[in-house]
């Protein structure tokens, strides 16, 4: 195939291995291909705050821009940490409310991600394994108090209670995107929101053809971006269903998966 003009790479599951680093090697590869003038894109449900040490590990910059909250989010960190935001498309604020009334209602925690901040309705023990997965500390609020919608709610599950996470999704009011990415974890955006938009949305902007992007990612809500460019590349660890419609299957995250991917498509 030709070079490709833009890798499109999931982060959990995918870029970082399972410990959560990432490896030199796969750094190593990230370097090599914009070395060779190919565009690397984050693309992740990630809020932005959690993407902070990771765009910082790869040597990114205010240039290199992330899509984030699964789609809804597309910016850069500058090196003093700041976030500039390039295209955001939050969920309608009164839409958001109710569905933090039914949630919590439901017994679940809520995340509220909103440009750089990560809100929750309250701590439980959900948010905690998140909070050691990410590094990242929420903030508690009223998060019917806030006046401004979210890029992305979130709901966790513990993984012996996903048929109730499925049941809250039954639950939820019309207008909003509603996907899996791990198993027990719930992604809502506004409705048209997704990875694939946000990708589709940035290579509009700067004339780059689906045609010519890779996409590399392992979870359900990676599908979308599957179906909309050249091609797809999911690591080994991935879901069967991801493994399924993949292009090609390269090694696990453990095993330098994406830089392997990298280095064959862009020597």
């Amino acid at each position: 195939m030709a070079k490709p003009r833009l890798f499109a790479l999931d982060v959990d599951g995918t870029l970082l291995r399972s410990d959560g680093a990432v490896a030199d090697e796969t750094v190593a590869a990230i370097q090599h291909v914009r070395s060779r003038g190919v565009q690397v894109v984050l693309v992740t449900s990630r809020g932005a705050a959690a993407l902070l040490p990771v765009a910082s590990r790869l040597g990114m910059g205010s240039d290199d821009v992330f899509i984030s909250a699964q789609g809804a989010l597309t910016g850069s960190w500058t090196p003093t940490g700041r976030l500039l935001v390039e295209d955001q498309r939050p969920c309608p604020v009164g839409r958001a409310h109710l569905i933090v009334e039914v949630a919590v209602a439901a017994g679940f925690s809520v995340s509220w991600f909103t440009g750089e901040h990560w809100y929750v309705s309250h701590v439980d023990a959900t948010i905690e394994a998140e909070i050691r997965e990410i590094g990242v500390v929420p903030e508690v609020r009223v998060l019917l108090a806030e006046q401004v919608g979210p890029e992305k709610l979130m709901v966790i599950s513990e993984p012996d209670e996903v048929g109730r996470l499925r049941d809250l999704a039954d639950l939820l009011p019309a207008g909003v995107t509603v996907q899996v990415s791990n198993p027990n974890f719930l992604e809502i955006t506004r409705s048209g929101v997704d990875k694939a938009a946000g990708l589709t949305r940035y290579c509009a902007r700067r004339d780059i053809r689906l045609r010519d992007v890779v996409a590399i990612g392992d979870g359900p809500n990676d599908l979308g971006m599957f179906a909309c460019v050249g091609t797809s590349i999911a690591p080994a660890n991935a879901r069967p269903e991801v493994l399924r419609a993949a292009t090609l299957v390269t090694r696990s995250n453990d095993d330098h998966g994406v830089a392997l991917a990298l280095r064959a498509l862009a020597p």
